[in-house]
């Protein structure tokens, strides 16, 4: 007989699949499910968690799999960071079930992927017979980014979760090889693992898990009034506790951080001088003399005696001194040094995000991190609101919201929608959309109303997911293949519909003029160069490199003389 913790947790999941609308179908709704509940605390937004999942014959009992740095950041093949920033590296490993009881012969699984996984000396490309691809392109981008992070010696912690949908409990059995596996995974490699079993009781405590709408800064002392909000001093124990995740006091809430700034990488020189006058008091001016605090905006504010509640916080500057004073502080200690906390009132976007981008203009946040507070952002949210649709700048805002996840469109997909199709550089789009946030020609290249009128994002995203569909539905592609391929069929396409190598918004086809006709014979073109590469290449360089696009292009050269000839 199910308990009243499995009969909820079914009710409330069959709530939850309205979200899942649209989801591709050889995702599980289920496993998509229980992902999003134990992952919201590192503030994972739907592109990143649905690129970690791993399930499909030979996974080596993993259906998701997260690399995380600094426990805010996904770690992936296009990762480019800083060995210096990375203090601790987390990696979850995730199988999940229905159904069902915890199987010892299910986790023992691990044991055997454990070893190949941490084991430096293993080449992934000679584990093809035992591990689907998504596995092992997760080893090979393990070993490359642990190898460069570990010369600074990062702490790591690895976490697996067993997950069933029924209540359960382990037995003697299952316990034992989850033993096992920690041991396993720590005299691997210099880490400390946790193997965690979660029956339909813990996966319902997960569920009920919210992110805090309200939390309370405490005053030192009475803070200055104005009609915008306060600034007074915090003391850094009170400030710490501010900053927690859902009453743990080890964990970080990630998503009080405003999501502009939430991935900025720190300073390792300023991280070490504000953790040395933390650790050393004795002689020190008082912290909040040495630094220049933070700043917060809420929704509301109330206030009381010494204290403030405030509705829906955000952090929108001084993330680098809120990190190392949670780091730093420990839990439960008594800290009478203060921080300086400005706390503005405001619901209006544009003012918050003039805030954002004025609070941190002095400091070295990269000009790409402040990209979304550009008025044209907003414009391509608005737009795309009137379409039902949810551009989301403010990253994992309309996910928490439970928006459904196909109507969620995420900057990165806007961006390859432009670059593949107006820019024609399917390579790019493909490989190195984040380019064109870091470089001020690049981006200008993209999100500027002179050069991409408003209706164009619009035009150019429905046109990739129409294409997208037609290759999931009508073609025998595995997935692999048709993620490199996409964004050079949708090149061509827009190409040979418009009949202009570089197509212009007025004449982009609308998704139906795209008919199944045109969609097949450009992916029978694109394919035949591209399986002629790959007997010298890997796929992913294939699609990543340039060869791939100056072929396609000469062709259409070559088209267009012959064709002006024989006019």
């Amino acid at each position: 007989m199910a308990t009243n913790e499995a009969i909820v947790l079914r009710t409330n999941f069959e709530s939850w699949q309205r979200r899942a609308d649209g989801l591709d179908a050889d995702i599980d709704p289920w496993l998509y499910y229980c992902l999003e509940q134990h992952l919201k605390s590192y503030a994972i937004d739907d592109d990143d968690l649905e690129a970690g999942i791993t399930d499909s014959g030979h996974d080596g009992g993993i259906d998701g799999y997260y690399f995380l740095v600094n426990n805010r950041q996904v770690v992936d093949a296009d990762s480019d960071l800083d060995p210096k920033m990375v203090s601790s590296i987390h990696l979850l490993f995730f199988q999940v079930k229905h159904s069902g009881g915890m199987r010892p012969t299910e986790i023992e699984k691990w044991l055997e992927t454990v070893d190949d996984f941490f084991d430096l000396s293993k080449d992934p490309s000679a584990l093809e017979h035992r591990y689907n691809f998504k596995i092992r392109t997760a080893m090979r981008v393990w070993r490359e980014q642990f190898l460069k992070f570990s010369v600074h010696f990062p702490s790591v912690s690895v976490s697996f979760f067993y997950i069933t949908g029924d209540d359960a409990a382990p037995d003697g059995l299952a316990l034992d090889a989850c033993n096992r596996v920690k041991l396993r995974v720590e005299r691997a490699i210099k880490s400390t693992c946790k193997v965690n079993c979660v029956g339909a009781k813990q996966l319902w405590e997960q569920v009920q898990k919210r992110p805090l709408s309200h939390r309370v800064v405490r005053w030192a002392e009475n803070p200055m009034q104005t009609k915008e909000g306060y600034v007074g001093l915090v003391r850094l124990h009170d400030f710490r506790e501010f900053l927690i995740e859902d009453e743990d006091p080890n964990v970080l809430a990630e998503r009080i951080f405003e999501s502009n700034v939430r991935g900025f990488v720190v300073d390792s020189t300023i991280n070490e001088e504000m953790m040395n006058s933390l650790r050393n008091p004795d002689g020190e001016p008082n912290f909040w003399l040495l630094n220049n605090g933070v700043t917060v905006i809420a929704a509301k504010t109330l206030p009381s005696h010494l204290m403030v509640t405030v509705s829906d916080p955000q952090i929108v500057n001084g993330l680098q001194t809120s990190r190392v004073i949670f780091d730093t502080i420990k839990p439960g200690t008594k800290d009478d040094r203060t921080v300086l906390v400005r706390v503005i009132e405001t619901t209006d976007q544009r003012t918050q995000d003039r805030i954002i981008k004025a609070t941190n203009s002095q400091n070295k946040m990269q000009a790409a991190s402040l990209r979304m507070t550009d008025q044209i952002h907003r414009d391509i949210e608005q737009h795309f609101r009137g379409e039902e649709l949810f551009y989301d700048r403010r990253k994992g805002f309309y996910k928490d919201q439970g928006q459904p996840i196909k109507r969620i469109v995420s900057v990165n997909a806007v961006a390859q929608a432009i670059i593949s199709i107006i820019l024609q550089r399917p390579d790019d789009a493909r490989a190195r959309p984040g380019d064109y946030f870091k470089e001020e020609n690049r981006y200008r290249s993209i999100f500027a109303t002179q050069k991409v009128p408003l209706p164009t994002y619009l035009a150019c995203v429905r046109i990739v997911r129409h294409v997208a569909s037609y290759m999931s539905k009508r073609t025998a592609l595995d997935k692999r293949d048709s993620n490199n391929l996409l964004y050079y069929v949708v090149a061509m396409a827009v190409r040979e519909y418009t009949g202009l190598k570089m197509p212009v918004a007025s004449r982009l086809p609308r998704p139906d003029q795209l008919k199944d006709d045109l969609l097949l014979s450009t992916l029978r073109n694109v394919q035949r160069f591209y399986f002629k590469l790959l007997k010298a290449a890997d796929s992913d360089l294939v699609a990543r490199g340039p060869v791939l696009l100056k072929r396609l292009d000469a062709q259409w050269d070559r088209k267009k003389r012959n064709a002006k000839k024989a006019g």
